[in-house]
């Protein structure tokens, strides 16, 4: 049986590195958003699930009612599903990477990170560089994002060089001791020039600062070597499904 998520505190299995998804959907769900728990006959957790705007994550066990799953998940109208296992001989994997390293420290460069504090075009300026390659809705993004940043459950960095803001990385979505990385992306004229290490290492000192102790990120196949090199190992893959 699939049910709603009521007290997020008494869920277990907090190991798992897609947990922080899971609380995200869970703390901001708006909408159709939402985080759910699968249960056996004995009311013991065997999954947990969320979904935000339509993109479903899933955290499984070794108990997890896969047509269960896959029927709720169709049901609610899936554009794709994150998840640590394959639910299909279509899904494409991914590199888990977990940092392992030491960030460098001594790298002098000027950033822009947001706050609390932080003002309505600095939020747009992050915005048109995140999602410099797309097309997306800056209201909806700054009314998610903005809360998670002033409740310290997400943190974005760019590099900024001549007054331009030229490299971005975000952990859109913390909880606990664990984060996750993902958009990171550096303006095509100042690539292969150190800055999306750079950023990415400011990122992780920003993170270690507020005791982030576990981060991750994923990537595909060609960005392997970078992060490598960067002190991320790989710990396992992740599964994205585009339609079951």
């Amino acid at each position: 049986m699939i049910k709603e998520i009521e007290y997020f505190e008494k869920i277990s299995g907090e190991s798992s590195p897609l947990f922080s998804r899971i609380f995200a959907a869970f703390k901001y769900k708006s909408g159709s958003d939402n985080a759910w728990q699968q249960v056996d006959e004995n009311g013991n957790m065997t999954a947990l699930l969320s979904a935000v705007d339509g993109n479903f994550t899933l955290v499984t066990t070794e108990n997890t009612d896969f047509c269960e799953i896959k029927e709720f998940v169709s049901f609610m109208g899936c554009n794709s599903i994150v998840s640590d296992v394959p639910l299909s001989s279509s899904a494409k994997s991914y590199a888990l990477f977990k940092f392992c390293g030491n960030e460098d420290t001594e790298i002098a460069q000027e950033f822009m990170s947001l706050s609390k504090h932080s003002t309505m075009n600095e939020y747009k300026n992050f915005y048109s560089l995140l999602f410099a390659d797309s097309v997306n809705d800056f209201d909806s993004w700054y009314c998610d994002f903005s809360k998670k940043i002033v409740n310290n459950d997400a943190k974005a960095i760019c590099l900024k060089q001549s007054e331009t803001l030229v490299s971005i990385a975000t952990a859109p979505m913390i909880y606990k001791n664990t984060a996750i990385i993902s958009g990171v992306y550096t303006l095509e004229s100042y690539r292969n020039k150190g800055c999306s290490k750079a950023t990415i290492y400011k990122l992780v000192e920003i993170l270690k600062k507020e005791n982030i102790t576990d981060i991750y990120l994923w990537c595909e196949k060609h960005l392997e070597k970078f992060y490598n090199k960067l002190g991320f190992k790989i710990i396992g893959k992740v599964y994205i499904e585009m339609e079951l």
